[in-house]
């Protein structure tokens, strides 16, 4: 499996092409956990969603509400169910099905405007469904030099930063399931697009990012990799 990690980070590299960033990574995570409420499926026509989904830049001024982030969370990115798999009897699975089924995507939250949810960046924990707290304190300084369109990080209320676990993924694949971790990712997005536009927010995917900069920002190790950012708020 170091040969895979090895590689797969040289080749994350080059394809990114980022200068390196050289600054101390955040502190670890705090152990503060903020639950979520546990809410009813949004109630809308799939076809219906699909055809009115769009990429939108602009948020309105105002925090993301609780209720919807949860929502958002919980059935985009959340368990499906449980199952017998990978030596154990209560295996989660996805809302967003993955290669495998593996757990390797991450989703970390960098709030600015969240009802509930002080400014700082969390990481969310599916089978919980809780936020745990990485660092505290408005990111949108930091999301500056994220974002390569720097613009979005004093827009969006909420965005939310898709990793992959290289370690996870080649316990059990060779090197090219690099290339389906992005497929997982894809996945992701489009359940987030699709239950976003269910529950009337504004959404937008987002890949030009400095991947360096956010992996420090977010404080990510060495097995685990950005891949795709979504940014999230209420309609302007």
């Amino acid at each position: 499996m170091a040969d895979a990690l090895s590689s797969a980070k040289a080749v994350h590299a080059m394809l990114n092409g980022q200068s390196e960033d050289t600054r101390d990574r955040p502190v670890q995570p705090n152990g503060h956990r903020i639950p979520l409420p546990d809410l009813e499926p949004p109630r809308a026509d799939l076809v219906g969603t699909l055809v009115q989904r769009r990429s939108a830049a602009k948020f309105a001024d105002r925090p993301l509400d609780m209720a919807a982030l949860s929502a958002l969370l919980r059935f985009a990115l959340g368990v499906q169910r449980f199952v017998q798999a990978q030596g154990v009897d209560k295996h989660p699975l996805g809302m967003a099905p993955s290669a495998g089924g593996l757990l390797c995507l991450r989703a970390y939250l960098l709030v600015r405007q969240a009802d509930g949810v002080p400014p700082g960046i969390y990481r969310y924990e599916s089978v919980s469904h809780q936020l745990i707290e990485i660092g505290a304190g408005d990111p949108t300084e930091r999301l500056t030099e994220v974002f390569l369109q720097p613009e979005f990080a004093s827009n969006a209320p909420v965005s939310i930063a898709l990793t992959a676990r290289l370690d996870v993924a080649f316990t059990q694949y060779p090197l090219r399931h690099y290339r389906t971790l992005h497929v997982d990712a894809g996945v992701a997005v489009q359940n987030l697009y699709t239950i976003g536009t269910a529950l009337g927010l504004a959404c937008c995917a987002i890949s030009a990012f400095d991947d360096r900069a956010l992996g420090s920002l977010l404080c990510l190790p060495d097995s685990e990799i950005a891949t795709m950012l979504f940014s999230v708020g209420q309609k302007a």
